[in-house]
Formats: C-alpha cells, sequence, structure tokens
C-alpha cells in the first residue's frame, strides 16, 4: 500500500510510504535553494515520474488557505490529475504521529510544543499537547493548549498587547524576529544565548504561576511582537553588534533558561515510561539534554529528528497507512 503526505506550509516536504515503511521523503528547499521554503512544487514535479505518486493527503495550517487552493490547483488536479484526495488540518497530530511512529515504541507519551498550529475552536489556535498514542493507531488526546488567536472575539476592537494565553514557542520565534533573524530564525537566538548571562534588568518571559509572560509581547497575524523595554534598543539588526550586544545576549539568556524550565514542567506531566519529543521546540538540542537531568529513573526520552514542520508530512503519510485511508 502505498501513501502519501505533502506538507503546504513552511518547510514544505513530501512523503511516500510503502507498506508503512518510508519509501522518499524531501523537502522543497532542497531543490528551490530557499530555507524554510513553502508549496512544495518542485517536489511533486522533479519527483512525479520517480515515485509514481499516489497523492492521497496534504497538511496545511489554516491561515495559508488561499496559496493552498492554488497549489491544490496547479500541482496536483494539472500536473498529478488526481482531483480527489483527502486535506488533514491536523497539525499537532500529525507531529505527534511522525514522532510516535519513527521512535519504534510501542507505547508512549508523546509531547508537541511550537509556535503556532491549527485552529483548536473560534479563540485558540494549539501551542503544546500531549497525547498517548500505542501500535498500530491508537491515540489518545490528553492535553492542549492554546494562543490566543490573532482575529478572535476576545481582541476585537481591544488592545492586542495586554494579557493573553501565549505559548513559549512564539515568544522564541518573536525574539528572534526582533534581533533581526526573521520568525524562523530561533536557532540562531539558542545560538546567541551562551554568550549572555543572568541580568536582573531583563525581564522574565515565564512567570511564576508557569504562564508566558505576554505582556512582552502584542499579538500580530501570524504570531507575536517583541515589545521592547527601556533597558533595550527599541530595535537592534545583528550586523549592527554594537554596545548593547550584552544586552541582547543576555536577553537571548534569559529566554533560553525560561525556555528549558517551561518545557521541563510540561514534559514532566506525562506519566509513561516512554516519552517523545516533536514540535518545531524540540529542535532546541541545549534544552534537550537539559530535560535528561529531571526525567525520573527508567523513563526513555525519544526526540525526533524532524521535529520542524516538515516532518507533518511523514506523520501523515503514516496516519493514512495505518488508518487504511
Amino acid at each position: 500500500m502505498k501513501t502519501v503526505g505533502i506538507n503546504v506550509t513552511h518547510d514544505a516536504s513530501l512523503c511516500q510510504c510503502v507498506n508503512g515503511e518510508i519509501d522518499l521523503f524531501i523537502e522543497e528547499e532542497r531543490l528551490s535553494r530557499k530555507k524554510h521554503d513553502t508549496m512544495p512544487i518542485k517536489v511533486i514535479f522533479e519527483h512525479l515520474e520517480k515515485a509514481n505518486l499516489g497523492l492521497t493527503g496534504l497538511e496545511y495550517s489554516d491561515y495559508d488557505l488561499k496559496d493552498t487552493a492554488a497549489f491544490i490547483d496547479v500541482a496536483i488536479r494539472k500536473t498529478i490529475k488526481k482531483q480527489e484526495f483527502n486535506i488533514y488540518k491536523e497539525h499537532h497530530l500529525l507531529h505527534a504521529l511522525c514522532g510516535f511512529y519513527n521512535s519504534e515504541f510501542d507505547e508512549a507519551d508523546v509531547v508537541v510544543v511550537d509556535g503556532m498550529g491549527n485552529y483548536i475552536d473560534e479563540n485558540y489556535h494549539e501551542c503544546a499537547s500531549r497525547w498517548h498514542i500505542s501500535k498500530p493507531d491508537v491515540v489518545h488526546l490528553i492535553e492542549k493548549q492554546g494562543t490566543v488567536r490573532f482575529d478572535c472575539e476576545k481582541l476585537q476592537d481591544k488592545d492586542i498587547h495586554g494579557t493573553f494565553p501565549m505559548g513559549i514557542g512564539m515568544a522564541y520565534s518573536a525574539i528572534s524576529s526582533y534581533l533581526g533573524f526573521g520568525c524562523l530564525g530561533s536557532g540562531k537566538v539558542m545560538g546567541l544565548a551562551p554568550y549572555g548571562k543572568e541580568d536582573p534588568n531583563i525581564k522574565p518571559f515565564v512567570l511564576d504561576d508557569g504562564l508566558v509572560n505576554s505582556k512582552l509581547f502584542y499579538r500580530t497575524q501570524y504570531g507575536a511582537n517583541f515589545i521592547p523595554y527601556d533597558y533595550l534598543p527599541e530595535d537592534w539588526y545583528y550586523p549592527k553588534w554594537d554596545d548593547n550586544v550584552q544586552k541582547i545576549a543576555n536577553l537571548a539568556y534569559r529566554l533560553q533558561k525560561d525556555f528549558e524550565k517551561w518545557m521541563t514542567e510540561f514534559i514532566l506531566r506525562c506519566d509513561h515510561k516512554n516519552i517523545v519529543l516533536t514540535g518545531g521546540c524540540a529542535l532546541n538540542c541545549v534544552a534537550n539534554y537539559e530535560y535528561l537531568k529531571y526525567l525520573p529513573k527508567g523513563v526513555k526520552l525519544y526526540i525526533e529528528p524532524v521535529s520542524g514542520d516538515a516532518g507533518t508530512a511523514i506523520g501523515l503519510a503514516k496516519y493514512l497507512y495505518y488508518n487504511n485511508l
């Protein structure tokens, strides 16, 4: 049985499984040479004949609907000449399935944390979730946390700078944008953190109650923007490398430490001996080592290598196979 999953958002990718085993996996950026590229046009065009694609599933986020419609029309209906396929908007579930099936555990708790996934309801996007999955295809949602939607009624006609539910992944992405690395440049912020140190002038990103300090940000359509305070430069772009660089490094240091604290507490909510960590926040390799200090004895932790959105194509192809879709 041949199944294909395609992710059409950033880090676009295609995965084909034959009888549940990965036969082909490739990211659009490998062919286009554009980092985090969207819409896997080249992937489909260049591998159509080789793979003999039997397309069965697409994964995308709600806010990419317009571009997705164009992609479906050009790349699928006209190129693959396939009129029928399924579209899935279960972003965190597909992250979870990718990590679980790649882990080779028969049963595990799966932790998914990223910047922003699909809509939970009219008010929230998913940003963190925990699942219990066992082979071949038994999936239970344990917990799902949300970050407030930009277009929800809670923000209409109100100041979007204030107290609102927010994920730790969105905070990391916002700091990356503030530092000039772009919203997908969180790895560079992580790399800057070791040059920082404790600084009492840097405000906490995680409050004593465990919630992300949303008052440091304001919500935007595709995430959040950081609001610099008096101690920090109003804007900073890394090529400057001016006298503020130590303050910026201290900011990154505090973010990393608060990130590790939040993630550790969330992971420790799991009570199974096998734990899988996936979603974009699992790419923080420094934090991944930190978790090992706190896990109970006998607990096995698997970190999914393809934790970014490219991995959702793997999760979808596996899902289609194990559910005979």
